[in-house]
């Protein structure tokens, strides 16, 4: 019998800061993925382009119920990973939030909170794929029933 898939992963995002090329702007942050994932050339090719943080230790944790977005997640052209940040006037982003669900990423967007994402790397992807395969079953299609517009279509 087959061990069920974990609902929690432990991931180390590694955020880029590059200088702003106006002397009034900010700087430009994103985040060029997470370990386990980045491969020791890309992370020397980010060091090229400016500072390398390492938040480490975030935990995304899965729940059955979101199964459905991150199957959409999975399907799309590029799979991605979230990391939800306080949108303060600090000096630098503060983590909240590691997800692969956009829905849930976007709630967070639509109340202000800056959201980076990046490529899902592929042990993530494995790891994902495994838990959506033992936790989700899509819904049943349900044929919808005609709406009576005028009292005389009514049966009584």
């Amino acid at each position: 019998m087959h061990e069920a898939p974990s609902d929690h992963f432990t991931v180390t995002p590694v955020m880029l800061r590059e200088k702003s090329q106006h002397k009034w702007g900010e700087d430009l942050w994103t985040l060029r993925g997470v370990l386990p994932g980045l491969t020791k050339g890309e992370i020397k090719q980010a060091e090229l382009q400016g500072t390398l943080f390492f938040c480490f230790d975030l935990i995304i944790q899965l729940y059955p119920l979101h199964c459905a977005a991150y199957y959409q997640n999975l399907i799309s052209e590029q799979p991605k990973i979230y990391l939800v940040c306080n949108a303060n006037e600090s000096e630098s982003p503060q983590p909240l939030l590691m997800t692969v669900d956009y829905d849930e990423a976007a709630a967070y967007m639509e109340t202000g909170e800056q959201v980076f994402h990046a490529a899902l790397a592929d042990v993530l992807c494995v790891w994902l794929e495994r838990f959506v395969l033992a936790h989700y079953r899509p819904k049943k299609p349900k044929k919808r029933q005609r709406e009576h517009w005028h009292e005389s279509e009514q049966r009584t």
